[in-house]
């Protein structure tokens, strides 16, 4: 799986990640604190994902890009919730969708490039 980081506690070894399939948001949590993998906001990562207690894990990430999408939190955050379908009709406005663009990075063959890191890393 490909995601984004939207939030991210170097000190504490965790992350929030933003999943391509728009599915529910997938934590991470590194148990051990020796490691160097370091996740930070903007980073677009690939990931093995888990499911546990009906809470999406991210296991053995990988960054594809460091701060490909750096602000992407900030932007959902001003973009704001989609009023609800009554609230819309309520307001006489047209139902649409709030795009965010993703400025910035670049568009890959994602499984291809996840592949090619875990290769080169020997995973």
């Amino acid at each position: 799986m490909n995601g984004v980081v939207l939030w991210s506690d170097v000190r504490q070894h965790k992350a929030v990640i933003w999943c391509e399939d728009q599915g529910d948001l997938a934590f991470y949590s590194q148990k051990q604190p020796w490691s160097s993998m370091d996740l930070h906001e903007g980073d677009l990562v690939c990931f093995d994902l888990t499911l546990q207690h009906k809470t999406r894990l991210a296991v053995n990430p990988q960054v594809l890009e460091e701060a490909a999408c750096a602000g992407l939190a900030q932007r959902l955050t001003v973009a704001g919730p989609l009023k609800s379908n009554r609230e819309q009709a309520a307001s006489d406005l047209p139902v649409s969708a709030q795009v965010i663009p993703f400025e910035g990075s670049r568009r890959r063959n994602g499984a291809n490039v996840c592949r090619a890191v875990r290769e080169r890393s020997g995973g």
